[in-house]
């Protein structure tokens, strides 16, 4: 009596708990409605590169691209080789001034009065505000002290010619003036230099103040290895966000995420070089697939050049991008400027509730292993709920967040194969039971993800800002944890005895082969987790496209082709009394939990695309698995009984 009084006192509080975790899913589902405007952004050099190939004015295709809806233009900081080719400037080194002889009057005027050092660099800038800011960048980069000023209007810099050539020197005016009066949003392209560091990045990003969104170029951020935070402060104190390339790997990038809170913006964009193996309709299903599985808000457009396509390249990349706005506009989506997505957390109240659902689940499923009186486990989810509250007062919020989060992850899914297993229902029609099981499963595994859904329900999770951790381990403990504790079912007396029993077993050649095939795919399974890892074949390409347009949400591959039928064969096995691998299919049938529990681990996905996903694959999965099953019954299984 008394335990059924603790059981209901534990069920009752997880109860609790989900459903505070499906009232914040339902906050973020309507956080997720409100976010559908997408920004669509081309780059000034590749416009002009495009414009130069059929030799058009630049002026009528950017007033085209306008049309399309482009509203931002990327444009990259001026260098003295760009300023110098617009006319802005002249610079050169003070032999080739020697050199040259008298080519300019002033700089020969000086070269007579022996004012001119050939080890120097010179630059002649005759425009008041570039020259002011041509020298206000370079006193940033190198030094106050190793520029002089021979006049007004001509810097004499104590630096190689060679040495500043790659310096970013600002926004060149020109260029903003002329994009802001055809009506474009201008987004900096800024890139990393050794020479900025935690002393100089403060007016270096101050002088981009007119602009509200910033995207760094290269390899690096600005500011990379020591200086990110001075990036970040100087970002927010000039409102300022930070658009991140997502899958493109830049040093200092996850960093600078955490840093910007919810000054980010997250921005997709196909590389050039991939752009190349790709084609026009690949791509727009790429945008359209990225704004709306993993909430991208701002496209950096990049266009095709010859020799790739024809020889009237804007004619094409026009068509390209309109297809594009086409495709977003017709996906749900409004074209504009990229906005801030709405403040969403999770209070500490709210963490703690949570995660004594988390705690609870734990113990019920240690309590398959070793059974403990259930007030016992009450007294435990109090101590855990106690560690959780001091560790959220001691400022372990965001750590307490992503522990919490995959001990769900592994938990629920183990939790759910092993409780479906517990009792032993008379077969009817093996499919029917096998769905049955499909079902519970899935139910139990819905424990936990509305428990994930809620304790990540935070918008920095939503930008990416923060991330899931403990991605492989939550794809392959659950399945360890489900192998031993069927494993541990087999033989009888105590537990050394068990496990003795289960290394004993006689095991065929075919078996050991058949063994080191699935760790093999195991394997692949885990790789296949991460985005740089195993490359996606192009029949399975051609498969994930054909069920987008079948069933508009691909579902996951592993799901239905792996997780569901093997469950519905352990379920066969089971239910024929044939246990002797039975530890390997129903591991293997984890796949299938421990994928929808991943599905919603990713919360940079709108809500309701993961459920159209989970849905779509349950569907699919119990279609082939109740179809394995049954041939495996009728061939296998019952076969095996008549020979017995």
């Amino acid at each position: 009596m008394l335990d059924r009084v603790g059981k209901f006192i534990l069920v009752t509080a997880l109860t609790l708990a989900v459903a505070l975790g499906g009232y914040l899913g339902y906050l973020r589902y309507l956080n997720e409605l409100q976010d559908r405007t997408v920004e669509l952004c081309v780059d000034l050099n590749d416009i002009k590169q495009i414009a130069t190939y059929e030799k058009k004015a630049l002026g009528p295709v950017l007033d085209k691209l306008s049309e399309n809806g482009i509203i931002s233009v990327g444009l990259f900081e001026e260098t003295l080789p760009d300023a110098a080719a617009k006319g802005e400037l002249y610079y050169t080194s003070g032999a080739g001034i020697d050199r040259l002889g008298d080519f300019n009057p002033l700089l020969s005027r000086l070269r007579a009065q022996g004012k001119i050092k050939s080890d120097r660099t010179y630059l002649y800038a005759p425009s008041d505000v570039v020259r002011k800011r041509i020298y206000d960048q370079l006193q940033w980069a190198i030094g106050k002290e190793s520029i002089k000023f021979l006049g007004r209007q001509v810097m004499e810099i104590d630096e190689s010619e060679k040495e500043l050539r790659e310096l970013g020197l600002g926004i060149s005016e020109v260029q903003k003036d002329y994009l802001v009066q055809k009506g474009f949003r201008i987004i900096p392209r800024v890139w990393n230099d050794p020479r900025y560091h935690f002393g100089n990045i403060g007016p270096k990003i101050a002088a981009l103040k007119d602009f509200d969104t910033i995207i760094f170029d290269g390899e690096k951020i600005l500011g990379y290895p020591d200086a990110i935070d001075s990036t970040a402060q100087a970002l927010k104190k000039n409102h300022i966000s930070y658009g991140y390339i997502e899958i493109v790997k830049q040093d200092g990038d996850a960093l600078l995420r955490r840093l910007m809170d919810r000054d980010v913006v997250r921005v997709h964009s196909v590389p050039k070089r991939e752009l190349e193996k790709l084609n026009k309709d690949e791509v727009i299903k790429r945008f359209v697939r990225a704004a709306r599985e993993r909430k991208v808000r701002l496209f950096y457009l990049r266009p095709f050049l010859p020799p790739q396509i024809d020889a009237y390249p804007v004619a094409y990349n026009l068509d390209f991008f309109g297809r594009v706005k086409d495709g977003l506009t017709k996906a749900g989506f409004v074209m504009g400027k990229a906005e801030k997505v709405q403040t969403l957390r999770v209070s500490d109240w709210q963490l703690l509730m949570l995660g004594v659902g988390v705690a609870i689940g734990l113990l019920f499923l240690f309590n398959h292993f070793v059974r403990i009186h259930s007030f016992i486990m009450i007294l435990l989810a109090l101590l855990c709920g106690t560690g959780m509250y001091y560790a959220m007062n001691a400022g372990y919020m965001s750590d307490l967040q992503k522990a919490l989060a995959l001990l769900a992850a592994v938990t629920f899914p183990a939790l759910a194969v092993i409780s479906s297993f517990a009792r032993k229902e008379k077969v009817t029609f093996l499919p029917w039971n096998g769905t049955f099981i499909v079902i519970n499963i899935l139910a139990e595994t819905l424990v936990g993800v509305f428990l994930l859904t809620g304790i990540l329900a935070d918008y920095r999770y939503m930008l990416g800002v923060e991330t899931f951790r403990g991605v492989k381990l939550a794809l392959v403990l659950p399945m360890a944890i489900v192998a031993l504790y069927f494993i541990l079912q087999q033989g009888s007396g105590g537990l050394k005895d068990r496990i003795a029993s289960f290394l004993n077993l006689d095991v065929k050649m075919i078996s050991i082969v058949s063994a080191v095939l699935v760790l093999g795919g195991i394997g692949v399974f885990v790789a296949r987790s991460g985005n740089f890892v195993l490359p996606v074949p192009g029949f399975e390409k051609y498969a994930r496209n054909l069920l987008e347009k079948l069933l508009y949400i691909r579902p996951r591959t592993k799901e239905f082709l792996i997780g569901y039928p093997f469950i519905f064969l352990a379920a066969a096995a089971y239910l024929r009394g044939k246990l002797k691998w039975l530890w390997l299919l129903a591991a293997l049938g984890a796949i299938a939990p421990i994928s929808v529990m991943n599905t919603f681990s990713h919360i940079h996905t709108p809500f309701i695309i993961s459920m159209m996903r989970t849905v779509n694959g349950l569907v699919l999965g119990i279609a082939i698995g109740a179809m394995v099953a049954f041939l495996a019954d009728t061939f296998i299984l019952k076969r095996g009984e008549h020979k017995s």
